[in-house]
């Protein structure tokens, strides 16, 4: 009983009137160019083999 409570729950959750599925392209949008963004702060130092 309580998990379809908190199924439905879940289903209406909206934060600053977007919804769930949204917020979750936008995470992982955050998250991709973040990591474009820092991939050049530890740059290799091998400089090949």
């Amino acid at each position: 009983m309580f998990l379809s409570t908190a199924g439905e729950a879940a289903q209406q959750v909206m934060i600053f009137g977007m919804s769930h599925k949204f917020w979750i392209v936008v995470l992982i949008m955050a998250l991709f160019i973040g990591s474009i963004l820092t991939s050049s702060y530890n740059d290799d130092k091998t400089k090949g083999l």
